[in-house]
Order: structure tokens, then sequence, then C-alpha cells
């Protein structure tokens, strides 16, 4: 039996062993948000394009996702305000505008706060998001947490409530949400997503999020594991299905790593994690039982260092490659995205080959502030010998620096200590969030952690 940190339990498949048709992956791109814009990148990162441009107001882009047919939405909201003070709109496949609208929410509550997840069915025409919304006055407070599903444009009327299903994502037309530890699959009967009717597929310690592929094929499971969130992968036989707990793997993330989304054939992968957008072909399942680390189909290509939410689909709106093989970037600037690494699990030794990353070993999510004044150790492994430097900003402030003198490829640990400026004062920096950049022989790993 394979060794993992995650262990699945089947509860109930009787009623959930339909498969869902395969849909082809075709000309598979990758939605995401980035600098305040909705962009679509090809999977190599070779050309992408701004959706949406910058926001005419003072709303920002803030959500997006794509359907298996290419239709992308995207969610503007301006920032501190409720969820219902928000506005969408929806491209085809091409690029084009082909609907606007907004996302609304039952009446009644006190505050809303969504969209917390967002996913649009196989032909874009219905939207799924979470939703985490709460109503009365102290010991009178009720809080709900669900998804909720409505048309994708034009609709203003109230959503259909999914209340308890929460962190939804969609396989073909049906849910697959999270309730407590389990992962739940919408029925088939009916009119899915429009439809309440689940049966428990897996109990998950620490579940967080569940993904799989149109074709009911591959199982992506976020799960929460004390230090960092990270991601385990299984085939499965269809939806609702069993799982080959022993073919399962775990990705080679990067720190904390969420937000997966599997092509419509199961084939293609994407996620974010401490280095931005990632895409990777899907394991090759059947690895030695040893392996605890998934072998990818294609390694990692990081698409954009600061984007996030990245979603798969069969859109054609990314900017074709020149004959001349460059790339093209239209509709707004694009952050500068590093060349594509190595598959790594953020723990492992450099063997030193040509052209290897530094890998810096997962930070915990929160860091104390007061910590700085000591120096907080940084783990870092490099290809080659050579100067490593840490960085810490809060906003465009540098808080804290450290660096070492690595002598030979391999792991060294430097200090993240506060600067003479900052170091009396590291009282008012709890709350914030603090940006790590490290520098080291091959490249360079940035991460963002909270600050108590």
């Amino acid at each position: 039996m394979r060794s993992h940190r995650f262990v699945l339990a089947v509860l109930s498949t009787s009623c959930l062993l339909a498969a869902l048709g395969a849909t082809g992956a075709g000309a598979t791109q990758v939605a995401y948000v980035d600098g305040g814009q909705i962009w679509i990148s090809t999977l190599d990162g070779a050309s992408k394009r701004s959706l949406s441009g910058p926001s005419p107001d003072a709303k920002t882009w803030t959500e997006t996702a794509q359907a298996e047919n290419g239709t992308v939405i995207g969610v503007r909201r301006e920032p501190g305000k409720i969820g219902t003070l928000n506005a969408t709109q929806l491209w085809g496949p091409d690029g084009s505008t082909i609907g606007y609208g907004s996302l609304t929410a039952k009446p009644g509550r006190n505050s809303y706060a969504y969209p917390v997840t967002l996913n649009l069915t196989p032909d874009g025409k219905t939207v799924t998001y979470g939703y985490s919304n709460w109503s009365g006055f102290g010991l009178e407070t009720h809080y709900e947490f669900g998804t909720y599903a409505e048309g994708s444009s034009n609709w203003y009327i109230e959503p259909f409530d999914l209340e308890g299903r929460e962190s939804g994502t969609l396989s073909g037309s049906r849910l697959v949400a999270r309730s407590g530890t389990s992962v739940m699959v919408q029925s088939p009967a009916g009119q899915p997503p429009y439809s309440k009717e689940f049966g428990t597929w897996l109990s998950v310690p620490g579940l967080q999020r569940a993904d799989v592929s149109a074709n009911g094929k591959v199982l992506a499971i976020e799960i929460d594991t004390g230090p960092t969130d990270a991601i385990a992968m299984f085939p499965v036989a269809s939806l609702g299905g069993a799982a080959d707990e022993e073919s399962g793997c775990d990705l080679p993330t990067q720190g904390d790593a969420g937000e997966v989304s599997l092509s419509a054939d199961g084939t293609k992968m994407a996620w974010h994690d401490d280095r931005g957008v990632v895409i990777a072909g899907t394991p090759v399942w059947f690895a030695t039982p040893e392996a605890a680390v998934c072998k990818l189909s294609s390694p990692p290509v990081v698409i954009s260092a600061s984007g996030r939410m990245p979603a798969l689909g069969n859109s054609t709106a990314a900017v074709p490659p020149s004959p001349g093989g460059g790339g093209g970037i239209i509709g707004g600037d694009a952050p500068p995205s590093p060349a594509p690494s190595s598959p790594k699990t953020g723990n492992e030794k450099s063997d030193g080959g040509k052209g290897d990353a530094p890998i810096l070993t997962p930070v915990p999510k929160t860091v104390k502030a007061g910590a700085l004044a000591k120096g907080l150790p940084l783990t870092v492994t490099v290809p080659k010998g050579g100067q490593v430097t840490a960085v810490g900003k809060v906003g465009s402030q540098v808080v804290a620096k450290g660096a070492v003198r690595a002598k030979r490829a391999g792991r060294v640990t430097l200090r993240l200590k506060a600067t003479a400026a900052w170091s009396k004062r590291l009282g008012q920096l709890s709350g914030k969030t603090l940006k790590v950049t490290v520098t080291a022989p091959g490249g360079t790993v940035t991460v963002r952690r909270k600050l108590g």
C-alpha cells in the first residue's frame, strides 16, 4: 500500500456510477486574473491576451471562470464592499463580448460575501458560485454557506440556492461540493446544477475543495495539511466511482497550493501556488509505490507569477504565436513570467543539474511579526554555490533582509531579519501581508505570508 499524507474513505457510490462523456481538449487555454484584469493564455504561456482590459470604474476584476466550450466570465467588485455590488461580463470562445449581468443572492441578509468560488456549465449559459452570507445580530447571528446557480448573463432575479454545498466545482453540469470533510456529488437526475439531490462520495480529512475532469476520470483534492495547503491527485472509475488510492500522488507544488482546474479530457491541469499560475500535464498513473510525488505527463510551466484563479477551457481567444515563433500580447501589459521550471516537491535536495531553479522550503501560512526581530529562518535548495539573499516587503516598504553564501549545491539556511528602521515597531505590521523574495543562483522565488 502506498504511503500517502491523504487518506480517502469511500462512503457511498451505488447511486453515483454514471460516467460523463469525454470532451476533447482541443485548443485548451487558461483564463486567470492578473493585475486587476481577466487574461487568457495558451498553455505554454507564449501567447496571452487581456480580455477585459482595466476596469472602467472603481470596481476591480476579481474572479474568473471558463466553460468547457471556451466561454469566459469575469466578475468586477469594489474592494471592501459586499458581494451584491458586483458586475459581470461574458466573453465567447473567440474573446468577443456576448453578455453582461450581475451575480445575485437571496434577499434579507445583513452581509453578502460572494463569489467564493466560480464556475460555468459546459455551454457557458449557467454560472455557479459559492457564498458566505450572514444575517441577524449578536447571539442571533446566522451564518450561511453554500453555492448559488443562475443564468450567466442578463439575469437579475433570485438564484437557485444549494445551501450547505460549499466550494462547488462542476464536472460537466453536475456540482461537486464539500460538506464538512465529505465530497458530495450532485445526482444526474433532474436538471443539474439546478438540483438539491446529492450523494456522499468520499471522506477526506482536511478537505478544502475537490475538482473532477468532465470525463469523470481524474480527481483532484485540495487539502489543508497544517503547514500548507496541498493537492492530491487520483484516477477514478467515474464521477462518484471508486478512487484508485494505490495510484494517488501529491502534486509537486511550492508553498500553499489550490484553485486546481482540470481540462475536460483530464490530460491537462492548472493550479495556483507560490509561483503563481502553473500549468502541467496530469499524472502518469501507476507509478512505483515508493513514489509519493506525481510523475507528470508534461512538466510545470509558470504562466504568470502574479496571476491567480486559473480556469481551463476550449477558448481560442489567446493570440496565436506568430510564424517566427514569437507570441502576442494585446489589451494591456502582461506581468513578466518566469521560465518553465522542473517538477519539484518544495523539499527535495537539488542535484545541481543545469537549469535547476532554487526551491524554498514551505513557510507557514501565518508568520509572527515578532519573529523578524531575531530573524525568520528560510531554507533554500540551490543548484550551485553563490550568494543567496532574501528581502521582505510590506507594501513598498522593505522591513526585513537576510543573506548567506552557499558554498556548493544543496540546502542553505538564512535568517530574514528586521531592518534597523523596523526592529522596534514590528507590532505595526501585525495583520499585514509580508512579501518575501529570495534570490539565489538559478532564479528567484517569491512567497506572500500573513503577519500575525
